[in-house]
C-alpha cells in the first residue's frame, strides 16, 4: 500500500470512522474481559460467561486485522505492525491475512477504486 502526503476531506473522515470503529471493538473487548468471569466479576453479568468468552476470542482474531489494516492505510510495513515476527515470514503477509485486511479495507470504503 501506498500512503499519499494530502489526503481529502472524504478520505479523512473515512479514516477517522475506521479509527472510532476500531476503538468501540476494543471498548467492547474490554466489556468481554469481565464478563468471561466466573468468580470476582465486577459490576452485574449480562451475558453468560461462555458466550463472553466466544465472543472474546472472535473479537480479538477480528481487532489484530483490524490494527494490520490500519497500519499498512499508514504506511508502516508488517513487521513494523507486530514487532515479535521478522519482515520475511511475517503472518500478516500471508494469503489468509491479506485476504482478510483486504475485505476489511473493502468493507469500511478504503481501499480506493482498483476494481
Amino acid at each position: 500500500m501506498e500512503t499519499k502526503e494530502k489526503y481529502t476531506q472524504e478520505e479523512r473522515a473515512k479514516f477517522r470512522l475506521f479509527k472510532d470503529y476500531i476503538q468501540n471493538k476494543a471498548e467492547e473487548q474490554r466489556f468481554l474481559k469481565n464478563q468471561r468471569k466466573t468468580e470476582r466479576l465486577v459490576g452485574d453479568r449480562k451475558m453468560p460467561a461462555w458466550e463472553a468468552t466466544m465472543k472474546h476470542q472472535q473479537n480479538r482474531e477480528d481487532l489484530r486485522v483490524l490494527y494490520a489494516a490500519y497500519g499498512f492505510i499508514r504506511g508502516k510495513s508488517a513487521s513494523e505492525i507486530e514487532s515479535r515476527f521478522s519482515e520475511e515470514d511475517h503472518p500478516l503477509n500471508t494469503g489468509y491475512f491479506q485476504t482478510r485486511i483486504e475485505k476489511v479495507l473493502k468493507e469500511h470504503k478504503l481501499l480506493g477504486d482498483e476494481e
